[in-house]
């Protein structure tokens, strides 16, 4: 009678530990579970036309434009990053400020992306979370826009860049040249 009482306690011990085991698990599968990071909304207000030649380079300044516009944005969206402007020619809803760069402010910007050196030695730190967006005009029309993470020192854009490539990191000295100019527009 003992053994049987013993063995039936083990079973009931044995069944309980297992459920129990379950409901933890299920709890940490509630608590792992990633949602779905949101995705950007975009205004229908203000739309732009939109015609990105994907030939053209920052290169010797190679591409001449109209105007451009430095926006001070939210593109990062859990993985996904965003430019400021969707093929729709919306712009995305997190735009904070903006402003247009002056004909000094241009030939910077052309310099700094157009600029070989700008890419050599690169700093490496890959958080891409751009927060700068620059958007180049000719005839009313946007022609390339770019996307800049100043905390990773990288970049994206329309455009080829100085190394020849649309996505690249740049390098310490030019981060601080950024950084500087960012600065002086007082976007924040």
């Amino acid at each position: 009678m003992r053994i049987i009482n013993l063995f039936l306690t083990s079973i009931c011990l044995i069944a309980f530990s297992c459920s129990r085991q379950k409901e933890v698990l299920e709890d940490d599968k509630k608590v792992n579970v990633i949602p779905n990071p949101p995705k950007p909304k975009w205004l229908e207000s203000g739309k732009v036309t939109i015609a990105i030649d994907s030939n053209l380079s920052h290169r010797k300044n190679t591409f001449s434009c109209d105007s451009i516009i430095i926006i001070n944005y939210n593109g990062a969206f859990g993985e996904d990053t965003y430019m400021p402007i969707n093929d729709k020619g919306q712009w995305i809803s997190t735009v904070k400020k903006t402003k247009r760069l002056s004909a000094e402010e241009t030939i910077f910007i052309q310099k700094i992306f157009g600029s070989k050196s700008s890419f050599t030695n690169p700093k490496m730190v890959f958080c891409f979370e751009p927060r700068i967006g620059i958007v180049y005009y000719k005839n009313n029309i946007v022609i390339a826009q770019s996307a800049i993470c100043l905390g990773c020192c990288r970049m994206i854009s329309t455009a080829k860049l100085g190394n020849g490539e649309n996505y690249a990191s740049y390098n310490e000295l030019t981060s601080k040249k950024l950084i500087s100019f960012y600065d002086k527009l007082d976007l924040e």
